[in-house]
């Protein structure tokens, strides 16, 4: 899936990093757990989370992740901000809960027969 479709999927607000948008990855984590996070065993992957701050990005980059959406509205902490942009990650806001997000990835896998299981 392209981080493109994941923004419309998600009816997200791309923040930044808008040359990653044609990026693509099959891979997703959803947790607001970051222990959970760093013992996810795939790289360039999409994280989905309900944190906001830069230990989210710190996270991400130390784990190779592709693109980080932080769901429920909320909205990111400066630092935060700051460093997907120096890190060239991807940061997407999405009005959409956890199980909400998750259902819809799933579902357009399932549609696209990409799915691992």
């Amino acid at each position: 899936m392209k981080i493109s479709d994941l923004v419309s999927l998600l009816d997200g607000e791309l923040v930044c990093c808008e040359d990653k948008l044609s990026h693509e990855t099959s891979n997703f984590a959803a947790s607001d757990l970051l222990s959970d996070i760093l013992a996810f065993e795939k790289d360039d992957y999409v994280l989905l989370t309900g944190l906001t701050n830069p230990q989210v990005l710190r996270t991400a980059e130390i784990t190779n992740a592709a693109c980080v959406v932080m769901l429920r509205n909320k909205q990111p902490q400066p630092a935060a901000t700051a460093l997907a942009k120096r890190n060239g990650i991807p940061l997407v806001l999405s009005p959409c809960g956890m199980f909400e997000a998750c259902c819809r990835i799933g579902r357009l896998l399932d549609q696209q027969g990409k799915r691992d299981g």
